[in-house]
């Protein structure tokens, strides 16, 4: 196989490393940044609120299905190439939709920012696992994946902050400009790594059926299931279960913004004590556990907001341990594996907001927190256990 690699070059990869976080910040701003938006959008394309949630549908919608199809189609072309073409999709996406003059054609520029996502988010963490030994491949993910878990911070507040200000298209063309910039560094931070290889559907079969490799995709789904599905709704769960106002909504949301963002910086670390399989069982068991405590805690605001501070904290462990499972089990599919795992995750997102909306009503706020805990029960029995430090292979570098 034909590999255009450029030369080692001494420089330490943490710049380029930031660059492909920046990128994936945009990506998960672009992608959450209409929730702060359905009010200015129902009123100016005269549809519901309600409606206004299908934008994020199509575009989780949209993202699950094209990432495993650009891989089949692009998946062979240089890696950097498919970052710039994925920005430049996401760019054009937003810049359309801030000129949508109807809802229909609103949410057809959310399915093309949803395929430059699509296109960018797997590359974005094959290019930066790439960019360093693998020993250090759960660090490099951690701080590119970070980019999400800082949108899931801060995308919906800044796009709030901005629209009284700017109106929602306003907002739209400011994303557009954050995402030329984020294609601007990694046009000149990020080097040129190996490319990936031609996908064809013999390849998703025989990958699928792969050693371990499907339990391992159904544990990103689950998990990330057992999250959305009272986050989705948390408003009315905090309202309803812990009697919060809007002032305790809004710090347990903060709150659980800041411990996605300690979880995520303390993956790598732990990562390499307890090797990627211990945190992904050490992240799974006290996330169930606290969404067990959710089911027995007294009505208290404080203890929602702790609850879902510390969920968050291990929720966030997930991610860059389970993306280097997964490259572990396939080093040299690691752009199909991760296509795979970004497909699942928004599929998990979106089933997981689904099923949140529909229980809410029917369970009740006082049992919500059950589907999620036997979501990552059953998530932790598809985990093995790490295998002794001396039984350990590390993936092989190339791809």
């Amino acid at each position: 196989m034909k590999q255009d690699v450029a030369k080692p070059q001494p420089r330490s990869p943490l710049p380029a490393l930031l660059a492909l976080a920046l990128a994936y910040f945009t990506l998960g701003t672009a992608s959450l940044s209409v929730v702060a938006l359905a009010r200015p959008i129902s009123a100016s394309l005269h549809v519901t609120a309600a409606q206004t949630g299908q934008l994020v549908t199509a575009f989780s919608l949209t993202f699950a299905v094209t990432a495993l199809l650009a891989q089949s189609v692009a998946g062979h072309l240089q890696r950097k190439h498919l970052l710039l073409a994925g920005l430049t999709l996401l760019t054009l996406g937003l810049a359309l939709g801030a000129a949508a003059t109807s809802f229909t054609a609103l949410l057809l520029t959310r399915m093309l920012a949803a395929i430059g996502a699509s296109v960018l988010g797997p590359v974005a963490s094959a290019t930066g696992s790439l960019l360093v030994p693998p020993a250090e491949q759960p660090r490099a993910l951690a701080i590119v994946f970070g980019g999400f878990t800082f949108a899931s911070v801060l995308g919906v507040p800044f796009a709030a902050l901005l629209s009284p200000a700017l109106g929602w298209r306003g907002t739209l063309l400011v994303l557009a400009g954050l995402a030329v910039g984020a294609a601007l560094l990694v046009w000149r931070l990020v080097p040129h790594v190996e490319r990936g290889t031609r996908i064809t559907v013999t390849t998703y079969l025989s990958t699928l059926q792969a050693p371990r490799v499907t339990p391992a995709l159904l544990t990103t789904m689950l998990q990330i299931g057992s999250i959305f599905l009272p986050y989705a709704v948390i408003g009315a769960y905090l309202s309803a279960r812990f009697a919060s106002s809007p002032a305790w909504i809004t710090g347990t949301l903060l709150a659980f913004g800041i411990g996605g963002v300690l979880g995520n910086a303390a993956s790598g670390p732990l990562s390499r004590r307890l090797q990627p399989l211990g945190v992904l069982q050490l992240s799974l068991a006290a996330s169930l556990l606290v969404a067990a405590a959710l089911l027995f805690v007294p009505h208290v605001p404080v203890l929602g907001l702790l609850a879902f501070f510390i969920w968050s904290i291990f929720g966030n462990m997930f991610q860059a341990p389970q993306q280097a499972r997964l490259i572990g089990l396939l080093p040299e599919r690691r752009g199909l594996m991760l296509a795979l795992n970004a497909a699942v995750l928004y599929f998990g997102i979106g089933l997981g907001s689904w099923a949140g909306s529909l229980l809410l009503p029917t369970l009740g706020a006082p049992l919500l927190a059950l589907p999620p805990v036997l979501l990552l029960a059953g998530a932790l029995l598809l985990t093995p256990r790490p295998r002794p430090v001396n039984a350990v292979k590390a993936p092989a570098a190339g791809a």
